[in-house]
């Protein structure tokens, strides 16, 4: 454990870090209208556990650094989280994703992304992804913003071998991303947000997988925040001996820098 901590600390001074929502690119996306030109990065930490009669511990670090035009944004994201209980490793997932926006007018533009992630605990060795898209924007006043998305992938995904199990090996799928997300700020320094993510396979509608994240962030000093999330994933087809839902919830801190 020792020497766990060590490496996290390590992780945390090079790598910087945003923890939790490994997969909902809205929690890490800034709109044009708060920031048109430069660059920018969010750093965060996420640790929690238990000691004595139960031992566990769970933490998350990443980064993400934006950089702003009048014609679009990109930005790049990297998490990790590891956890353990008992001294036995549970959890082991990283996540790395690039995107490119285009802006064609004040409500619409094209997106255009890549992305790794591994999973150790739900066999899911490698799944790499290509795709884009197109992103409206269906309300924004002082308080809300609403956006609506819709694009295709092409992913390539790679399975550890387990026990009795007959779908390991490497597979690729084309998938239809569409995507609803609302935004509310409560006051000047507190927001919600939801977010739905729906990603069928284009060639068997029944294989499908599902999103939806809740959030809520509440501004600490004017670069320090709290965030909390709360997750529900499903995916109809898993691979073999893995559960269709899994629910969570996170809290962390984040540094606007």
């Amino acid at each position: 454990m020792k020497n766990f901590l060590y490496l996290l600390l390590t992780f945390n001074l090079f790598y910087l870090n945003p923890a939790v929502a490994i997969v909902n690119i809205e929690n890490m996306r800034v709109d044009s209208a708060e920031k048109t030109q430069g660059f920018d990065s969010k750093l965060a930490l996420d640790i929690n556990g238990d000691n004595g009669n139960t031992q566990k511990i769970k933490a998350g670090v990443g980064a993400r650094a934006q950089w702003y035009s009048e014609s679009g944004t990109r930005f790049f994201v990297i998490n990790y989280e590891y956890g353990e209980s008992s001294d036995i490793k549970d959890t082991d997932k990283t996540f790395l994703h690039f995107r490119n926006i285009w802006y064609r007018s004040k409500g619409l533009a094209w997106e255009a992304f890549t992305q790794f992630e591994s999973n150790e605990f739900t066999r899911l060795k490698l799944r790499a992804l290509v795709g884009g898209g197109i992103r409206w924007k269906i309300l924004q006043n002082h308080t809300q913003a609403a956006y609506l998305g819709a694009g295709l992938f092409r992913s390539k995904e790679e399975l550890d071998p387990a026990l009795l199990v007959t779908d390991e090996g490497i597979t690729y799928n084309n998938r239809i991303n569409t995507y609803m997300v609302y935004k509310y700020a409560i006051t000047d320094h507190s927001r919600i947000s939801n977010t739905l993510y729906y990603q069928p396979d284009i060639n068997e509608t029944s294989d499908y997988r599902l999103l939806e994240q809740f959030g809520l962030q509440l501004d600490i000093t004017e670069r320090l925040s709290f965030k909390l999330s709360l997750d529900m994933s499903h995916d109809s087809q898993p691979p073999q001996q893995i559960k269709q839902t899994d629910t969570s919830y996170n809290m962390g801190f984040e540094y606007n820098f």
